[in-house]
């Protein structure tokens, strides 16, 4: 490790104990840990440890949940009660919170097209009868 003289500025080889143009004496080199390069950022780091990996339900239990969610009051209880913590299995809460999520989804775009339907019904039947009612040649 090369060094600087104090005195004189002057660059000092790393076995000198003093300075070759000027003599001052150069303090010895401290002994520092090699230099690694800078630490890699980490770009996700989870806050909870429920985001830890989760061991995966096998084929039979995610097969019985699926049917189970296929039945249709008994699918939106148990998706309810197994997303809030109604069981000790991250998996099948995962599962759980996916389904619950899926049905909202699915809701609200039958409830969207639904309505469509209804003002576009509403809308030719009124546009049906107020030309019938208008028409005096029509009768």
């Amino acid at each position: 490790m090369l060094r600087f003289c104090k005195n004189c500025g002057l660059l000092v080889p790393h076995d000198a104990h003093s300075c070759p143009q000027c003599g001052a004496p150069v303090p010895p080199a401290a002994c520092t840990a090699p230099q690694q390069g800078p630490a890699q950022p980490l770009y996700d780091t989870p806050d909870r440890d429920e985001d830890a990996a989760v061991t995966a339900m096998s084929q039979s239990a995610t097969t019985a949940a699926l049917i189970l969610f296929a039945i249709p009051l008994v699918g939106l209880v148990l998706s309810v009660v197994w997303s809030f913590g109604g069981t000790r299995n991250p998996a099948r809460q995962r599962l759980a919170r996916a389904y619950l999520i899926r049905t909202v989804v699915v809701a609200v775009a039958f409830a969207v097209f639904l309505l469509v339907g209804a003002l576009v019904l509403g809308a030719v039947l009124h546009a049906g009868l107020t030309y019938y009612y208008a028409n005096p040649y029509f009768w």
